[in-house]
């Protein structure tokens, strides 16, 4: 390939070569070598690039979790009260009575511990607890009430056609119909934020 003299210059004489390029920076002992991206020219000597600054919690404040840049926290829902309501599931056990009796039970229980964390989750927790202990109250009427209607009609011989025997059991299943609906509700409220409202619960607690 032929190399075309610059203007002006005599094609006789030589190109003469270009300057060579200023020696390098002398390193700093410690320093590391700072690399270059082809195409870019070198640092200035005697420039030092700032190291990242990574700012600190102010004090009183917890430093950020794991993964997760300074500033941010992994968002953490709000209790809502939804496991007092969960728990009256437990009516569905498939023994009679018993799964009404635990389930009224649970709901009054998990309801008095749920109240502490405050706002929509206490409210929540204060309806299950009542609505809770209402079917619990219900419940056992109606069982000793069947028991007691069994042992006055067969006082004077067998008992004949499921009444009147049958009238305690007959309200017992509607009572427990209505108790799963109420329980269903009372989950997709609460799991919205939303609080549940029984009117005709008996109100052990009011606030």
């Amino acid at each position: 390939m032929s190399t075309n003299p610059p203007f002006g210059q005599d094609p006789t004489q030589p190109v003469p070569p270009p300057p060579p390029a200023p020696p390098a920076p002398p390193l700093v002992p410690g320093q590391a070598t700072p690399s270059v991206a082809p195409g870019f020219p070198a640092q200035a000597p005697g420039y030092q690039a700032p190291e990242p600054s990574h700012a600190a919690p102010a004090p009183g404040y917890p430093s950020p979790a794991p993964g997760y840049p300074a500033g941010m926290y992994p968002a953490t829902p709000a209790p809502r009260g939804l496991l007092p309501w969960a728990l009256g599931l437990l009516i569905l056990i498939p023994f009679p009575f018993v799964g009404g009796l635990a389930s009224g039970i649970a709901m009054a229980v998990s309801g008095g511990a749920s109240r502490r964390f405050g706002g929509v989750a206490a409210e929540n927790a204060r309806v299950a607890l009542n609505w809770g202990l209402t079917y619990l109250l219900l419940s056992t009427v109606l069982l000793v009430g069947h028991f007691v209607l069994l042992f006055a009609l067969s006082a004077d011989g067998p008992v004949r056609g499921f009444y009147p025997l049958g009238t305690a059991i007959t309200i017992y299943f509607a009572l427990s119909v209505l108790h799963l609906v109420l329980v269903i509700v009372g989950m997709v409220r609460a799991s919205s934020g939303k609080v549940m409202r029984i009117p005709f619960a008996i109100p052990y607690l009011r606030r």
